[in-house]
């Protein structure tokens, strides 16, 4: 069995055609991949933005928590503590 001979022309416009074909599947491929990674960009974006807010919350609570008033209140409730008066006081000069 024999197969007829393609002409100049005929092979040129297969592989012309064979490279259309294959450069639209690339498109149609990069076009999905990018897709996909833009949804993940967007959910890392929205995962970023839930730290930062959870850090602000964090870095608010930790100043409440060393405020002066409160070590104050600390210090004088559980630990007993109270401000010296002017006679305990005692000034070390070198």
């Amino acid at each position: 069995m024999s197969f007829p001979r393609l002409s100049r022309l005929s092979c040129c416009l297969l592989l012309s055609w064979m490279a259309v074909l294959l450069s639209g599947l690339g498109v149609v491929y990069v076009s999905h991949q990018c897709r996909t990674l833009y949804g993940e960009l967007a959910q890392l974006q929205q995962e970023k933005n839930r730290l930062e807010i959870a850090r602000g919350q964090n870095l608010l609570e930790a100043s409440a928590q060393a405020s002066l008033y409160r070590v104050e209140q600390l210090a004088l409730g559980k630990l007993g503590m109270q401000v010296p008066s002017l006679d305990e006081i005692v000034r070390v000069t070198p």
